[in-house]
């Protein structure tokens, strides 16, 4: 059986296009035919409708799989320090989270640190805040729908060829329904994602004309070319579509377009050009920025995977020390925390045992592979003493928190508890 939210959904759905028909309906009541005005209301119902499908399926399931995903990867205590890293303020106020290390009970600070997630999470990410923009989406699709009518039997009357119109409209609609269903595909979709639907399907029109008019001299006449570089344009992502406009102003005052390298993103282990433009995209354009950047909302804005900037942020940690210098570290297979953690843990065992002594080679490779790369290279009594301070950083313990047991060390307690206590409660699962 479907979940009422989704019916409730649907409801509104409909609800928003029968007032939109029953105030362009009378409009057009006495321009059309009787059969012209059932294929308009189609439209509009269809176009809407087909809109809407991919969205309300994602608010009913994408969304609450979108929630699982990170509160897999924050349980047993990682969400407690998750919050204690990036939302201070909001823990100082609950008495379980305050203070720290707590002095309650594993399950009351688990329970806290729960609560207070989906506080915040509902806040930023929550199913409420997609109303507005799916508002806003319907009325830009059901307007659009009616100046395609309009301009298909020839009533629109605009400095602006009707074909122009029908193929802006068409290109937007068809970015817009594709986009939106890759999203919901990859459960990637955001708030920001809905507004700039909305607002594609709202400069539709001035947007194809202004490229139609920029490829012919001729304004007085259509071509083939000009109606399909109108419909082309209009199925152009928007962030390349924002990229052309800057290079035709640029051209227009007579400067260049440059562009700006991501600084070390894209030295980074799993980065292509296409991810750095994507964390820009977000305002992250350097490893100093990763770091300090809410993981959890970084997921959801740029729809990478939470396993995937949790591995970045990884990384990042050890470029922070070792800047270029973490490639040479990355062929020895100590590119993240979890592999340097683990190191250094064994190098704290008694000198007869065997893993240390193993570990007491791998740090003599990785100093001698750090002094072969050239430059200002530490030496070995240098590297474990780094290795030290990477694995007493906060964020490391936050990301080695989020990390399984089997990974080869021991992740970092919650709670300064006795020996003799019982172990930790099991957190609850999520709504």
């Amino acid at each position: 059986m479907k979940d009422p939210k989704y019916y409730g959904m649907w409801l509104c759905v409909l609800a928003l296009d029968a007032a939109c028909l029953s105030i362009v309906y009378p409009l057009v009541a006495g321009e059309f035919s009787q059969l012209y005005l059932s294929g308009y209301v189609a439209l509009v119902l269809l176009a809407s409708c087909l809109a809407a499908a991919p969205l309300i399926r994602f608010l009913v399931t994408g969304w609450g799989a979108r929630y699982e995903e990170f509160r897999n990867r924050l349980n047993d205590g990682a969400l407690a320090f998750y919050l204690r890293q990036f939302w201070q303020p909001r823990t100082d106020r609950e008495p379980a989270l305050k203070i720290w290390p707590p002095t309650v009970s594993q399950g009351e600070v688990d329970a806290a640190a729960e609560r207070l997630f989906g506080v915040i999470y509902r806040e930023h990410y929550g199913r409420s805040v997609f109303i507005t923009p799916m508002i806003l989406l319907q009325a830009a699709i059901a307007f659009m729908a009616t100046l395609f009518t309009f301009a298909e039997m020839g009533k629109l009357a605009l400095p602006v060829n009707n074909l122009i119109v029908a193929a802006s409209i068409a290109g937007a609609y068809l970015f817009v329904v594709s986009d939106m269903v890759t999203s919901v595909r990859r459960r990637s979709l955001n708030v920001a994602d809905v507004y700039w639907y909305a607002l594609r399907m709202t400069l539709a029109i001035p947007i194809g004309a202004a490229v139609s008019a920029a490829s012919s001299a001729d304004a007085g006449s259509v071509s083939a070319l000009q109606t399909v570089a109108a419909f082309a344009i209009g199925a152009f992502p928007m962030d390349v579509l924002m990229k052309l406009l800057r290079r035709l102003a640029s051209r227009s005052f007579g400067s260049g377009e440059q562009d700006q390298n991501s600084d070390q993103l894209i030295k980074l282990e799993g980065v292509t050009a296409d991810i750095a433009a994507g964390m820009a995209a977000e305002g992250v354009n350097s490893i100093e920025q990763l770091i300090g950047t809410d993981p959890v909302l970084l997921s959801i804005r740029t729809g990478f995977p939470f396993k995937f900037i949790l591995r970045l942020s990884s990384q990042a940690i050890v470029w922070r020390y070792f800047s270029d210098h973490g490639a040479s570290l990355a062929r020895l297979g100590l590119a993240d925390v979890a592999s340097i953690a683990s190191l250094n843990e064994k190098l704290e065992l008694p000198e007869d045992d065997p893993r240390r002594q193993q570990a007491d080679k791998v740090a003599a490779n990785a100093a001698g592979a750090l002094q072969a790369g050239g430059g200002a290279a530490p030496d070995e009594a240098t590297l474990r003493f780094l290795f030290g301070e990477i694995c007493n950083q906060p964020y490391t313990r936050f990301l080695l928190s989020t990390l399984k047991h089997k990974n080869g060390y021991r992740r970092p307690r919650l709670l300064s508890a006795k020996p003799t206590e019982k172990p930790p409660e099991e957190p609850p699962k999520a709504a």
